[in-house]
């Protein structure tokens, strides 16, 4: 990927604490238009490295930029990136729609644009019919809408969104996760999360560090290999052919049991999907094994587990 076709540029990006390093020579890129999600246990580094593009803190060295400017410099930008931090708040005696106001207002917005622009994201992230209440009123369900609200004020090219769905019941993060998937391609958006399956669900790209380094990084389906990695759920009863199945995939292949009934089987990537998948079900039907499920590549949380080392995760990073 050139430079040019990055929303967020990241080149040997360090950062210490007094002797400790909490991110660690970081590069990667961030593709215009991507959902990219920012992935990695307590104390991997990710919040530091948010806080970084949020221009909340310096860098120890190296370097970050958002549409070609260093992030030191992010001001220039005003109206094009949005920062949402996880634990914002709103005035207790202001109602939400003039608080929305005000901060369109901050942007350069006159009163009459600043006050349709409120009203404009509210129905964005459906709370039209809430723009009178104030903040001592909003659940905290409520609070992350209005959130995502203010960070969509002047349809900016970046967001920066840190753990948009923490804390929030199924219904409220459903309805999180569609309005941040409604922002791709328009919009480039970058969630730093603890959240695996939302960021399987929303995210088209991610990055995983660990100690303060990049693990891995890429499409969410080369990190949960879903071109060379197929799960089966099996119904109980029939032995499972593991020593056939490896040998019609040739190569390579490995096929093992990682539970009574939960079948991995990892085939050379430079295989047709559709072929492997023909292969194992054959040979699987032919052994009348029963099947009951079968998907490619392996969950983000396996793969996360995968990649990352051992940790106290109770530790605030």
């Amino acid at each position: 990927m050139s430079h040019s076709d990055a929303a967020i540029s990241i080149n040997a990006l360090t950062k210490f604490y007094g002797d400790k390093c909490a991110v660690n020579a970081l590069s990667l890129e961030v593709p215009r238009g991507a959902v990219y999600g920012l992935l990695g246990p307590n104390g991997a580094g990710k919040t530091t490295t948010f806080s970084i593009l949020a221009s909340i803190l310096r860098p120890s060295s190296g370097s970050a930029r958002i549409l070609g400017v260093e992030v030191g410099n992010l001001y220039t930008l005003r109206g094009r990136v949005a920062v949402l931090p996880q634990d914002a708040w709103f005035p207790a005696q202001v109602t939400i729609a003039a608080q929305l106001a005000h901060y369109a207002r901050l942007m350069g917005m006159d009163d009459r644009a600043a006050h349709a622009e409120a009203a404009r994201v509210l129905a964005e992230v459906g709370l039209t019919d809430s723009a009178t209440k104030r903040g001592s009123e909003l659940s905290h369900g409520m609070t992350k809408r209005v959130g995502i609200a203010a960070a969509l004020i002047g349809n900016p090219e970046v967001l920066l969104l840190d753990e948009p769905t923490t804390g929030l019941d199924p219904r409220s993060a459903f309805h999180i996760k569609e309005i941040i998937a409604r922002q791709a391609p328009r919009a480039t958006v970058l969630v730093s999360s603890h959240q695996l399956a939302d960021v399987q669900e929303i995210c088209t790209h991610g990055a995983i560090l660990d100690h303060g380094k990049l693990v891995q990084a890429g499409t969410i389906g080369e990190l949960t290999r879903q071109g060379q990695e197929l799960s089966l759920e099996l119904g109980r009863g029939a032995p499972v052919p593991l020593t056939e199945l490896m040998a019609a995939l040739g190569g390579d292949a490995k096929a093992e049991l990682t539970a009574l009934t939960d079948l991995r089987i990892a085939y050379d990537a430079r295989r047709d999907p559709a072929e492997a998948i023909a292969i194992v079900l054959r040979v699987l039907l032919e052994h009348q094994v029963p099947i009951l499920g079968l998907r490619r590549g392996t969950s983000l949380e396996k793969a996360f587990m995968a990649m990352t080392s051992e940790r106290d995760w109770g530790k605030a990073e």
